[in-house]
């Protein structure tokens, strides 16, 4: 399915976390919860009768000033006709160079620039960036952005055992994690504040060593405030965290780690977020491919979604890991029986910048983990998608095919 075939789809059903914004993004609605206009209801203030009362007399005034004024211009009596020949000449030089002249001239030096970083000389490679009339997609630049977003992801990593020689366990993560998601579903805020939160906690927890189990669901709590403020329109307020913990922490007790959190990581929150490539991917997909829609995304997120709790991905990089996860849906959703190898092609290798080798131990992890999630004692994410909103797609059949267990035994022998 391509991009134009899913503007169909409802618009609650394509925002993320809840939503499916690789696709397109809803309209957002400013009003209130309770659909009345801000400032309905206001008493008039008694001055504004004051100021209705004058305004017939200031009018007045102001148009007796200008008839003044006109009458007291004069118009000057010799005006130079030689400088309003050469005027008129130039406006007639200009208006001969034509707008359809100038404009192809543009439009060549877009592609000439976007063709030479992309797709020039490549071969089996489709040019997603092509939309140069719709100033949203950015398509002029859109490579710079993903370029620079995979620096960031280098620039900041997550350590592999970060936790090693540490007296809280990954166990211990895995239950606060599996715990935050429920509150991230209580509080309805957007995906991207998820994600964000359990990176913020994993970058401060791994230049912490001497994180103690008490502090711990208040570092969780302190980076779901910071990752809200970050990304909401609308975040939550402190005392809604307080009552979360079931008043276990105080108000000054969240400011205090939102202090130390902030110092630690010099107040860079900018690495980029698996979702972000996620968009990026599926859209590269549904150029290549037109059975692939919002189904494949949405089993996309689920996977992400499924590595949070668990320790062991958290040192991918958010790319490759939204690459993985794309690479397995494209695979478990395919109705020809294709070659997994075959399915992610030249131009998701391009765009992407993983081949199929380099994501094929993160897929088998992956596989290993959709099993072990059935019987798993976090369940919360597995109740977040068996709902209609996410297409029931945790209990769909495509799970349990031979594909996921013959991988899932390739990953216990490596």
């Amino acid at each position: 399915m391509s991009l134009s075939r899913l503007e169909g789809v409802p618009a609650n059903l394509l925002r993320d976390g809840g939503e499916n914004v690789a696709i397109t993004r809803g309209k957002l609605s400013l009003l209130s919860t309770n659909g009345k206009v801000a400032g309905q209801g206001l008493k008039p203030r008694s001055v504004l009768g004051d100021l209705s009362r004058n305004t017939r007399t200031t009018s007045t005034n102001a148009g007796s000033k200008s008839d003044a004024t006109e009458n007291d211009f004069k118009k000057p009596l010799n005006f130079p006709v030689k400088v309003i020949k050469k005027q008129t000449q130039e406006i007639e030089k200009v208006k001969q160079q034509s707008i359809e002249e100038i404009k192809p001239t543009i439009l060549d030096t877009l592609t000439e620039t976007t063709s030479a970083f992309s797709s020039q000389n490549l071969n089996n490679v489709i040019d997603i960036d092509t939309e140069f009339d719709n100033p949203q997609l950015v398509a002029v630049y859109v490579k710079d952005i993903y370029k620079y977003l995979h620096e960031l992801e280098v620039n900041s990593p997550i350590k592999a055992n970060y936790m090693e020689g540490y007296k809280i366990r990954p166990t211990m993560r895995s239950i606060l994690i599996d715990w935050m998601i429920e509150v991230h579903g209580r509080f309805k805020l957007l995906q991207e504040t998820l994600f964000l939160t359990v990176a913020i906690m994993d970058r401060f927890l791994q230049i912490e060593p001497k994180m103690v189990r008490q502090e711990l669901q208040l570092v969780g709590l302190t980076a779901m405030f910071i990752a809200s403020k970050f990304e909401e329109m609308f975040a939550p307020e402190i005392h809604d965290f307080v009552f979360m913990s079931d008043k276990a922490y105080t108000k000054k007790d969240i400011l205090e780690m939102e202090y130390r959190v902030l110092k630690g990581l010099d107040f860079n929150l900018g690495r980029p977020l698996p979702l972000h490539f996620l968009r990026r991917y599926t859209k590269v997909a549904t150029a290549v491919a037109d059975d692939v829609d919002v189904l494949h995304h949405t089993l996309s997120k689920y996977l992400m979604e499924l590595t949070l709790t668990e320790y062991d991905f958290c040192h991918y990089p958010p790319s490759q890991l939204a690459a993985a996860c794309l690479c397995l849906s494209l695979k478990l959703l395919d109705e020809n029986e294709s070659l997994i190898n075959v399915l992610w092609n030249d131009t998701l290798v391009h765009y992407s910048g993983y081949s199929f080798e380099n994501l094929e131990p993160v897929v088998e992890k992956l596989c290993a983990l959709i099993i072990k999630s059935e019987t798993y004692k976090f369940q919360a994410v597995r109740k977040k998608y068996a709902v209609s909103k996410f297409y029931n797609i945790s209990t769909i059949h495509h799970l349990k095919s031979p594909f996921i267990n013959l991988f899932a035994k390739m990953a216990l022998k490596s």
